[in-house]
């Protein structure tokens, strides 16, 4: 793609009025040019593939079937240039959160204005980021909610736990951990899931990315 090549986008979304509307708009702005929409994720999952979308608005819900938090997650691992503008009704602040765990660059919702969606459209396609303006508020409450989470949490942990903790988010690996504090293997695996269960973790990046956020384990 050119700098005068118009921005190739995908719709996925199960309302056929909200498809039809954003097609209307993206025909109506110059450097945008829709080359596909989808009323389901599977379907939209298979656009993107034969397309190569440079950007997909996307909703959350899309009635039966997976959602927009899978494909979105499917479409960064097979397309991880393409730019992903959630495009929802849901002002929950941890889907947003959610969202841009998955590496969405954009969130807004269907209630904002045209004007909005426009500038949300533009700020993604150079490469930033967007928020919903009507959301702002509701961030400042998530971020407070987690702070307050995380502070509770680090005062759950056990004085091993915390040992093992600083040494998971400098990279060392089970057995050097163990050679470190001189328990076996087998105990520094029981005091990971211990964290990863406090922490709502699943995988070991989870539990990385958490513990590099958190600047106050002693």
């Amino acid at each position: 793609m050119t700098d005068t090549d118009p921005i190739r986008v995908l719709l996925i979304d199960d309302h056929l009025l909200v498809r039809f509307g954003m097609k209307a708009l993206l025909d109506s702005l110059d450097g945008f040019e829709c080359i596909g929409d989808a009323a389901t994720g599977r379907g939209g999952l298979g656009l993107a593939r034969s397309h190569k979308p440079d950007m997909v608005v996307l909703d959350i819900d899309l009635g039966k079937g997976i959602n927009g938090f899978d494909v979105a997650c499917e479409i960064k691992e097979l397309l991880p240039e393409t730019k992903i503008l959630m495009l929802t009704g849901n002002p929950k602040p941890e889907f947003f959160q959610r969202a841009v765990q998955l590496g969405c660059a954009g969130y807004l919702l269907k209630v904002d204005s045209d004007k909005e969606l426009i500038v949300a459209l533009k700020t993604v396609a150079r490469g930033d980021n967007y928020l919903s303006k009507s959301f702002t508020g509701d961030i400042f409450k998530l971020l407070q909610g987690h702070a307050e989470k995380t502070t509770n949490l680090i005062d759950l942990l056990t004085p091993r736990e915390v040992s093992v903790a600083n040494l998971v988010r400098q990279g060392l690996t089970t057995d050097e951990i163990g050679m470190e504090l001189s328990i076996s293997p087998k105990t520094v695996r029981v005091h990971r899931s211990n964290l990863k269960r406090k922490y709502g973790c699943k995988t070991t990046n989870d539990l990385l990315l958490h513990l590099s956020n958190l600047d106050c384990l002693t």
